[in-house]
């Protein structure tokens, strides 16, 4: 079925039309045409699984996609049976959840879809995209939803609509891109008018940059990580998480000891900052963030400071910007 040049199809699911896809250059409206959608310049973007794809299904972000797609349901609230995604995303939104129903909501760099699923059971309508193949796993988690549009894409080449959403939530993820400014720019080119913005950034720390005893031993481990094959790089985390892990359990309770443990592992240990259930699942979230701490290929810090200024000089206002979740958390609206 065809509607302004569009091939509207009509199933009870995500993505049940594309009518909402702009070209990520130029914005302009794009055309379906079998499995592929084509823009006014002849450039083709394959649709795979029902997933339109505007970068490389494979690119430097290929481990995250293969981490979400190993761990599709890890952090998913619904698996835990805790509330600990919602209780983040709720905190980042000023504790107005409530008020995303019925409002478009973009979702920059999704995941496995732990937050399109908060955002969904709210009544939100999402657009959601990430740089990775991940979105086939946030596509097996939420891809029931017909409220949810699912796309590849580039946060700095956005194939929506500009200026038309009235939530842009950006979360565990800025600090990945080429350019967090950028970044920043380009989500806030997408809010309409009083629309707000939520994002989140890794806080700029000086033990980050200082070497054991003084600093942490992660981005040591990772630089030699990030130099292996990437065939081999879970195998390798695996072996250090289960390493080191025993050992951060064994001395859970003590905080002295698990800030002596930073400097010598590289494990990401929640035992005191996540009020999760048991054993095994410390266990599998250390193995998924460890994963996700050794081998990203991009990572940024910055202060409260700079994230205030970022938003100060793109003219927002009611800026929040506090210290937070994985760093830095900020919430801001367009005026």
């Amino acid at each position: 079925k065809y509607s302004n040049n569009f091939v509207i199809r009509e199933v009870d699911s995500m993505n049940n039309n594309f009518n909402c896809l702009r070209d990520p250059v130029n914005n302009n409206e794009l055309i379906v045409d079998g499995d592929f959608i084509k823009s006014s310049d002849g450039k083709s973007h394959p649709i795979i699984n029902n997933i339109p794809r505007f970068v490389d299904v494979e690119n430097y972000s290929a481990d995250f996609g293969a981490q979400w797609n190993m761990f599709p349901k890890t952090q998913l609230d619904s698996h835990t049976k805790l509330d600990v995604s919602e209780s983040r995303l709720a905190r980042c939104l000023q504790n107005d959840l409530e008020n995303i129903r019925g409002k478009l909501v973009l979702e920059a760099g999704s995941g496995a879809g732990r937050f399109t699923e908060i955002l969904l059971k709210y009544g939100a309508i999402i657009h959601s995209f990430d740089f990775s193949n991940a979105v086939e796993a946030n596509a097996k988690n939420n891809g029931h939803n017909e409220n949810l549009t699912l796309v590849q894409a580039d946060i700095r080449k956005i194939p929506f609509k500009k200026s038309s959403y009235d939530y842009v939530v950006c979360l565990g993820v800025l600090q990945h891109t080429p350019d967090p400014d950028e970044s920043i720019l380009a989500l806030w080119e997408m809010l309409k008018p009083n629309g707000a913005l939520v994002i989140d950034h890794y806080a700029f720390k000086w033990r980050v940059y200082l070497p054991p005893p003084l600093g942490q031993a992660l981005d040591i481990y990772r630089m030699i990580i990030l130099k292996l094959p990437r065939k081999s790089r879970f195998k390798v985390v695996k072996y250090l998480v289960d390493f080191w892990f025993p050992i951060h359990w064994k001395f859970k309770e003590s905080l002295l000891i698990q800030r002596v443990l930073r400097r010598l592992s590289p494990v990401i240990f929640h035992y005191h900052s996540l009020k999760l259930t048991n054993r095994q699942m410390y266990y599998e979230w250390a193995l998924l963030d460890t994963h996700d701490s050794t081998t990203d290929f991009y990572r940024h810090h910055r202060t409260a400071k700079q994230i205030h200024q970022v938003l100060d000089n793109l003219n927002a206002i009611d800026i929040v910007v506090k210290h937070g979740g994985n760093g830095i958390e900020a919430y801001c609206k367009k005026s």
